[in-house]
């Protein structure tokens, strides 16, 4: 019996996927790091739509159709046991605070409709969790805290805070970036607010 049970748990998420269109496009990967136990989640995904990946995607992840068919996993597979990590971590330490970069419009959507799927395949035993999710974009914190900057795509924070992506365009490599800018973006944020911690201020930065 867990007694201890915190408020929020910190997911940082990101996606590779077969293109950029968050409505009709395949997810092809899932990389997950959870901050308060620094465990992660990381898998290869077949495409939903059974489409082959085209070389544009090759060329920018490195993905290709031979690994997807050697060492992805069907995608009810591969949602089911994400959604089985994200549960669990619901579980032990209460509502999930989910971030990706860019992810109010692009990860985010990925991420319910990789719900819908499961729903829809009847399984249904993650809809109390799904409801409490707050969905965090370090993109637009990042525009926040640097009102001035041009760009703000992870390659300009990453380079601004000289954060190395060991596997850049690869789901786990850009997380485990976003973790790093995240610890960046969140001190720059307390010390715009005096220290404010991130939960006490979500009109600046949650979205619905």
């Amino acid at each position: 019996m867990i007694t201890n049970k915190r408020s929020m748990c910190i997911i940082i998420y990101d996606f590779e996927t077969s293109g950029l269109n968050p409505y009709v496009d395949d997810i092809i990967e899932i990389g997950a790091y959870c901050l308060e136990d620094n465990t992660s989640f990381s898998t290869l995904v077949i495409p939903l739509s059974k489409k082959g990946i085209i070389q544009k995607i090759t060329d920018i992840t490195g993905i290709t159709n031979d690994l997807l068919k050697k060492e992805g996993k069907k995608p009810l597979n591969a949602y089911t046991e994400f959604f089985d990590y994200l549960q669990e971590k619901d579980e032990l330490y209460g509502s999930l605070t989910m971030i990706a970069h860019n992810g109010a419009t692009f990860d985010d959507i990925f991420f319910r409709r990789m719900h819908k799927y499961l729903v829809d395949a009847n399984i249904d035993v993650y809809k109390p969790f799904m409801e409490s999710i707050t969905y965090i974009d370090s993109l637009l914190v990042s525009r926040y805290v640097h009102p001035y900057r041009a760009k703000h795509s992870m390659d300009a924070m990453c380079g601004m805070y000289n954060i190395k992506n060991k596997s850049s365009h690869r789901a786990m490599g850009d997380v485990m970036a976003l973790v790093d800018l995240w610890k960046q973006l969140l001190l720059q944020l307390k010390h715009k607010h005096n220290g404010v911690e991130v939960n006490n201020i979500r009109g600046l930065i949650y979205y619905e």
